[in-house]
């Protein structure tokens, strides 16, 4: 099911704006360039970009920052938010496994917020890494991050519910399959007299299983972290975190 054709509209942006500071992704900015060992200057894709809240950052870090996303509705805002900062608007709207750029383009590309889990599909995913791969020069470095299965599973809560800072309420039901690795979630939200509900579903995967993604569609040299701090990956790590390098074209 294509749920995430539609799922990221304005009210995601409602839901979930507040739980990303600004300090805290100008912490994961920070780390995004040092695990990828950039230089001043690289030309950086961020895809899917969202909202821009990592893309509108990275030019006060000295990179030139190009976003990418489906959602128009997510890259309005993010276009809105560059041109109040007087940043170049370098955005398009494209599926992450069509990319409207040449071969080569740029020095590094990242995916974050377990954004190659939203096909359900192995084969899928193949395709977009493959493609920021084609979009990467020979040598040019990816980074990865995602939920860790191996965590999320051993805290699993099929019941959850809080309050945003902006007054929304939210109450969650999940339910995950242990053999297709599929976790879905159905949200409800409460805002004043406005309501409404959210469903989406993510395949959530090992270390083990990313790691063979990347391999299948060319990348080497993959280096795993736990967190944004750099730590090793560990069986309990929150996240998994792969930098790869692109392999040359004829490989």
């Amino acid at each position: 099911m294509a749920w995430w054709r539609t799922y990221f509209d304005t009210t995601f942006l409602h839901l979930h704006e507040d739980l990303f500071p600004e300090e805290e992704s100008r912490r994961e900015v920070g780390a995004i360039i040092e695990l990828l060992g950039l230089p001043t200057g690289a030309r950086i894709l961020d895809v899917p970009c969202g909202w821009g809240r990592h893309t509108n950052l990275l030019p006060s870090a000295g990179q030139q920052a190009y976003g990418a996303d489906l959602s128009v509705d997510l890259l309005e805002r993010a276009v809105a938010d560059a041109r109040e900062a007087g940043l170049p608007l370098r955005f398009a709207a494209a599926d992450v496994r069509a990319l409207p750029f040449r071969d080569g383009s740029f020095d590094a590309v990242f995916n974050v917020f377990t954004s190659l889990g939203l096909f359900l599909d192995d084969e899928e995913d193949i395709r977009a890494l493959r493609e920021a791969r084609r979009v990467l020069r020979p040598g040019g470095k990816f980074l990865l991050e995602s939920m860790h299965r191996d965590d999320v599973v051993a805290n699993y809560a099929e019941r959850d519910e809080w309050t945003l800072p902006n007054g929304i309420e939210v109450r969650v039901r999940r339910r995950f399959d242990p053999v297709t690795g599929i976790s879905e979630e159905d949200l409800r939200w409460r805002w004043g007299e406005r309501r409404g509900r959210k469903r989406h579903a993510l395949k959530l995967r090992t270390a083990t299983e990313i790691d063979a993604l990347l391999r299948a569609a060319g990348f080497e040299e993959v280096t795993y972290y736990g967190d944004w701090d750099g730590s090793p990956l560990r069986h309990d790590s929150p996240r998994v975190i792969a930098v790869a390098t692109a392999a040359g074209r004829g490989k």
